[in-house]
């Protein structure tokens, strides 16, 4: 007995343990694997809530999955999905996450790409698509994006040659049909934009793509200015189709007016009898009368309005505009003085701060744009509308400030710089320039053209002469027969006292090369500057022509003041 009962106080003593540790396993294996259930089920329904436009509830239940196991995948998705729809960068912190948890998921490194495309962060939208693997790049749907970042870059023909490699692979997907035919239309031979002219007119017989398809063909005819009637005929089949939306009715009434069509007045009437109770459709109808020069009519028409429609956003927006177009200052002043237009309450400060600098009143004015500019610089999309509202205006040192303001967001950086570069070349401001050229450097270290200028401007500018010369020696030699790069150095052996050097360096280019007023211009310094006297004064004649900074001014004059 004694023995038996000591074996029992054995099993006892080590099956206990045991049973205790089996326990603890099932317990949380069966824990784990509800995690993981539960992870995946609110994964299933933030993708729900998203798809039928319920961002908020997808954003929590996301949240709630990302909670239950933090590499979520799928709920890191769902969160780049909904960040994208509402313009938020985040989402590409969510695209990157995704990326690290599936490293060898192509659809995500291409929906990286595009986001980054989407929020104008070109340099990653490189290196995500560059890094994606060779079974991936033999996708439709990598040459789909492909073709995305060469039309970011403004290179219209490799945008057509990625869009052929992706119908190579899916002859049959409309969609890219329809962004090849686009591509064939940013092309400068008839041929090619005949294509693409054709293969829309083939689209228009598809439910899906037909009102892509016809507008597209009307933005081409007006920009080719194509023959108005045919233009119209497909402004009204356009208006017709039942997924058509009121901006397409607007532009078949604008066809019947440039063309006095008979049709003309009845058909505004009846969109002003629509447009009457829906505040969308009101506003871009009293925008486009705005722009029409109907700004009386507008405002006389709005008093037919229901004062509810009247007041919902974006109505006050057009009334203001329509006032102003007038120059009523007064009755613009009255009228959203006291006004509130939640988050864009900024573009009432801008215009109540018109209104006031017109009436002479600088001080008041001033306070009211200072308004204007704090409430939209939080927001890249608020200070682009601000800026696109007072360019219209004339108001060139504060477009001017507000573009430097967009430089701090990496989604407007690059637009914002290039046309802050185009501004400070065209009021010959080479302080500017350089200063944008700076920028534009860092933000993108491989555009050598950028880095060219910059190398030339320091030059001119004798601002880091030692870092401009390494900068024009390295791109000459990178490049010895660009011309630019070609020049650029040339020059900058010029600037250190090499005038021998910098001719050598000139000379070797081709002659019909010398024809080119700014070339010439840098052509005959140097000519001046080497001895070459006579030579000099016919390319300084040549170079007068061409659009000079005060700087390359004053060079010339000085290379002039040299000849006998």
């Amino acid at each position: 007995m004694p023995n038996r009962a000591e074996r029992f106080y054995v099993k006892l003593a080590l099956g206990l343990p045991i049973g205790i540790i089996l326990l603890v396993l099932v317990s949380w294996g069966g824990c784990h694997a509800y995690q993981t259930w539960e992870e995946r089920h609110m994964v299933r329904r933030a993708a729900v809530f998203l798809s039928i436009g319920d961002t908020k509830s997808a954003v929590l239940s996301a949240r709630r999955a990302l909670q239950m196991k933090p590499s979520s995948a799928g709920a890191a998705r769902i969160l780049a999905q909904a960040a994208e729809k509402s313009r938020d960068r985040v989402a590409l912190d969510w695209r990157r996450k995704v990326v690290e948890l599936e490293p060898h998921s192509t659809p995500d490194a291409l929906a990286l790409t595009d986001c980054a495309l989407q929020f104008g962060d070109i340099n990653t939208a490189e290196k995500t698509l560059a890094g994606i693997d060779d079974s991936g790049k033999q996708t439709a749907a990598f040459h789909a994006t492909a073709a995305h970042l060469a039309k970011a870059r403004k290179d219209p023909d490799e945008a057509k040659k990625q869009w052929v490699e992706a119908l190579r692979l899916t002859p049959d997907d409309e969609s890219y049909q329809m962004q090849f035919a686009l591509a064939c239309l940013e092309q400068p031979d008839v041929p090619e934009r005949k294509e693409g002219q054709l293969l829309l007119e083939k689209l228009r017989s598809s439910p899906k793509q037909r009102i892509a398809a016809t507008r597209s063909l009307i933005m081409d005819g007006v920009g080719r200015h194509h023959d108005a009637q045919e233009l119209c005929a497909l402004a009204k089949d356009l208006q017709s189709y039942p997924e058509a939306v009121f901006t397409d009715r607007i532009l078949y009434l604008e066809f019947l007016r440039q063309l006095q069509d008979p049709e003309y007045p009845s058909y505004l009437t009846k969109i002003e009898n629509d447009a009457s109770s829906k505040p969308a459709d009101l506003s871009a109808l009293l925008s486009w009368m705005s722009t029409n020069g109907m700004n009386i009519v507008a405002i006389d028409f709005a008093k037919s309005v229901p004062e509810k429609v009247l007041n919902a956003w974006p109505v006050p927006w057009a009334m203001t505009e329509a006032y102003a177009k007038t120059a009523d200052w007064s009755a613009l002043e009255r009228l959203i003085k006291n006004g509130n237009w939640n988050q864009f309450d900024f573009l009432r400060h801008a215009f109540l701060a018109r209104a006031l600098r017109a009436k002479d009143k600088a001080a008041a004015g001033e306070h009211e744009w200072a308004e204007a500019v704090k409430g939209a610089s939080n927001q890249s999309e608020y200070l682009l509308l601000l800026a696109r509202a007072i360019s219209e205006w004339g108001w060139k040192d504060e477009s001017v400030d507000l573009l430097w303001q967009l430089t701090k967001f990496p989604e407007a950086q690059s637009e914002a710089l290039r046309t802050l570069y185009v501004h400070y070349a065209k009021t010959e401001d080479t302080q500017g320039l350089y200063r944008v050229l700076l920028r534009l450097a860092e933000t993108d270290p491989g555009d050598l053209k950028v880095q060219n200028n910059l190398a030339q401007i320091s030059l001119l500018l004798n601002a880091d002469p030692g870092r401009a010369r390494q900068l024009a020696a390295d791109l000459y030699h990178k490049e010895p027969s660009n011309t630019a790069y070609v020049s650029t150095y040339a020059f900058s052996l010029f600037a250190r006292g090499d005038a021998k050097g910098a001719l050598k360096i000139m000379s070797a280019l081709p002659d019909d090369q010398y024809q080119d007023p700014a070339l010439a211009a840098y052509y005959g310094i140097i000519l001046a500057a080497a001895g070459e006297k006579g030579k000099a004064r016919e390319y300084l004649e040549l170079g007068k022509k061409a659009h000079l900074l005060p700087e390359e001014k004053a060079l010339l004059g000085k290379a002039e003041s040299t000849l006998p």
